[in-house]
């Protein structure tokens, strides 16, 4: 009854209050970050320009500056950032865990759309990249599948980076940090005349890591990548906006960081395994947009192609045992087109139509090897394992939007509707080779196709009594269409069971915005509750990961964001959010009333920015934050027994800028607080009970510098 009566208090407390980050963004007369009133930042992540006042959706809004306290920042620097949004730091970029409210995977297809400059990314493998260049940072939290469709059940991350400039220009950025990390940039705005403006930008990235592994001497968790990127704006008349890019990364990780738990409880980043591990990823895109201006109507045009490239080589013991490899091998090609149109100006009503269709051609290449100790994973005598696994899929959908402005003075009520359907073909074998056999013998041999379709509605109502403050109240349905496992796991046999269905959910939610008339003080607020059912969870299997549909989940919870100029020049914030997520029906019944896994129970940032004007020789401004990010309770596994307690990060920020040159110092976690960012049980454990529960140490106390030349 207690906790009930606190949970209560909490959500009443924060139903006064909270839901996005204030925007940061740069002044005219400085190159840091200023506060700046949230009503005067437009949003795009809706399809058209809105101010957030007019958006019934909690939503936070970072800009490019707001990512400053690491010298190579990605989407995973945003968690705790953005409440109730976590993001595991640890891992590869093959397979970063994503959760919003409690809702998420540890593996494949992400509960969160991604769009980078219109063009949608959609796979996780293409999550995590170098954050440089960057305009604004928009995440709206709750489903966005009216809009944005298969990939966006729990969220959308709608990325805008700087476009190109119609002047010449050049910034180059270096840094370093702790454990010989390096960092560098360039960008170049090279317009070409008056009709095409042009920037190109690279940026580079290493580390060492902070882990050592016993058994080889290397570190498990180096990392180099660089990327390059081209956009163009074409200058043609005020009827139309067209723009293209290409973009091209390459990154190279070595394996995961994962040892016995005990083990890491006395030597925190210090692992143990005997076989090679590394993770290389290769990106290429290209997009065009184009947008024309009618009277009152524009109509838009986006077409994407994306081809990836990656390798992963992988001691899955993860322990120092000759037990279990493997190598796997993918390449997907995808190419995107959304044709838009919408009303322009209306005073009464916003409309827009759509349409959207992708084609996904993925290839899995996979060799298990299994060596002399074999027999603490598996019950054959096997040597090794070969699967090829091809899956094509293609969609198409339809939506539509209609927003009734001004019913009643200050009453807009919005109505929206979205048909999505897919089809996925697979064609899967593999093939067994036992000890002492000199041949492969074929095993299993399949092929099948399934189709996946949902009707996404949303409803929402929102009050204006004036610009700066708003309350609103939705209801909408997120969806994540089903898909296929890479490989089979049941030996035993020759059925193969590798689709796993759609999962489903509806969030209901109420919020409420409020800014004040000097733009000194920001709140905002939500509340929400969701039915998820069909969940899609991951499942550590015998011969490798796999995603099931589990059962039905239901989340609820309060998000708070915060920002107050308590003195002149001094600011402080409160980004929080809390979520309760557990399961009511599950396919193992013991485990009905336990936590979603992975999911925080709460998120916080909260700390104090001081911003001022100086005149020291080349600095015009300095800049000064300290801020400390927590983590609620955490659980790893289904049945709650590996869980990670509530922890408190510390960081620090220091900096001084000026019209050709910024310095800038940060810290990060650096009370050095020891945590566990994942855990897991292992397949060995079970002969090898030290390994059975398993994980990765969260990353030590890390510092850094970099200088900015701009010209």
């Amino acid at each position: 009854m207690r906790k009930l009566y606190s949970t209560a208090l909490l959500l009443t407390l924060c139903g006064t209050l909270s839901a996005q980050r204030s925007a940061v963004v740069q002044t005219n007369d400085s190159t840091f970050s200023a506060i700046k009133q949230l009503q005067e930042v437009t949003i795009s992540a809706e399809k058209r320009e809105l101010s957030i006042s007019e958006i019934p959706i909690a939503l936070s809004v970072i800009s490019g500056k707001y990512l400053l306290n690491e010298n190579n920042p990605d989407l995973r620097n945003l968690s705790g950032r953005i409440p109730n949004f976590y993001m595991q730091e640890g891992g590869l970029k093959l397979s970063t865990p994503l959760y919003v409210r409690g809702i998420g995977t540890v593996s494949g297809t992400p509960p969160v759309g991604l769009y980078v400059d219109g063009v949608p990314v959609f796979d996780k493998n293409a999550f995590i990249f170098d954050l440089y260049d960057i305009k604004q940072i928009e995440v709206l939290r709750g489903p966005q599948t009216t809009l944005y469709g298969r990939n966006s059940i729990i969220g959308l991350i709608n990325i805008r980076t700087n476009p190109p400039a119609e002047t010449f220009s050049l910034q180059a950025k270096a840094g370093v940090s702790s454990y010989n990390s390096q960092n560098y940039m360039l960008t170049a705005n090279l317009p070409l005349r008056d009709y095409l403006y042009n920037k190109v930008s690279f940026s580079y990235n290493r580390t060492d890591g902070y882990f050592k592994n016993d058994f080889t001497g290397g570190k498990p968790n180096k990392s180099d990548s660089y990327n390059v990127r081209y956009q163009g704006r074409l200058h043609t008349n005020d009827t139309w906006q067209v723009t293209l890019g290409a973009n091209y990364n390459h990154s190279f990780d070595d394996g995961y960081a994962y040892h016995a738990i005990d083990s890491l409880k006395v030597h925190r980043y210090r692992v143990n395994y005997n076989a090679n591990a590394s993770y290389k990823r290769d990106l290429a895109s290209a997009y065009l947009n184009a947008r024309k201006l009618f009277d009152r109507t524009a109509l838009s045009w986006i077409t994407s192609y994306s081809w990836t490239k990656d390798e992963q080589e992988l001691d899955a013991d993860f322990t120092f045992h000759d037990v279990f490899q493997n190598q796997k091998e993918s390449k997907q090609n995808l190419v995107t087109q959304e044709i838009n149109y919408q009303s322009t100006a209306s005073e009464k009503l916003d409309w827009t139509i759509g349409t959207f269709g992708f084609y996904k051609d993925l290839t899995n290449d996979y060799l298990a090897t299994f060596g002399a100790e074999r027999k603490l994973l598996l019950p054959l005598n096997l040597d090794k394992t070969l699967y090829y696994n091809n899956t094509n899929t293609w969609g198409i959908a339809g939506y539509g939007q209609v927003t009734l402005k001004n019913i009643l003075p200050g009453l807009f009520i919005t109505v929206g509707l979205r048909y999505d359907y897919e089809k996925a073909s697979l064609d899967y074998r593999d093939s067994l080779l036992f000890h002492g056999a000199k041949d492969f013998s074929g095993y299993h041999d399949w092929e099948e196709d399934n189709s996946y379709s949902a009707w996404l509605p949303k409803f929402s109502v929102l009050k204006k009594w004036n610009t700066r403050l708003s309350a609103y109240a939705s209801v909408s349905k997120g969806y994540k269409a089903g898909g296929y496992n890479i490989i089979a796991n049941d030996m035993t046999s020759q059925v193969v069971k590798l689709e796993y269905d759609k999962e489903t959910l509806w969030n209901y939610e109420i919020g409420t915005k409020y800014f004040s008339r000097n733009g000194r003080f920001n709140v905002n607020a939500a509340l929400f509750y969701i039915d998820w059912k069909d969940q899609q969870i991951f499942v550590m299997e015998m011969m490798g990961p796999s995603i099931k549909n589990a059962g039905d989940a239901r989340s609820f919870g309060a998000e708070m964001d915060l920002t107050w100029e308590c003195l002149p020049h001094l600011t402080y914030f409160l980004a929080a959010g809390y979520s309760n997520s557990e399961y009511y029906h599950h396919l193992t019944k013991e485990y009905e009333g336990n936590r979603i896994v992975m999911a925080p129970e709460f998120t916080m940032n909260t700390g104090f920015s001081y911003q001022k004007k100086v005149d020291i020789s080349l600095f015009k401004s300095f800049m000064a934050s300290t801020s400390v990010t927590g983590f609620g309770k955490q659980y790893f596994d289904e049945a709650n027994t590996l869980k990670q307690n509530p922890y408190f990060l510390w960081n620090m920020d220091f900096g001084v800028s000026g019209k050709y040159i910024d310095f800038h110092l940060w810290g990060k976690n650096i009370l050095n607080k020891a945590f566990f960012c994942y855990m897991f049980n292992s397949p060995v454990g079970k002969n090898l009970p030290e390994y059975l529960n398993s994980g990765q140490s969260g990353a030590p106390s890390r510092f850094g510098a970099s200088i900015t030349i701009k010209i």
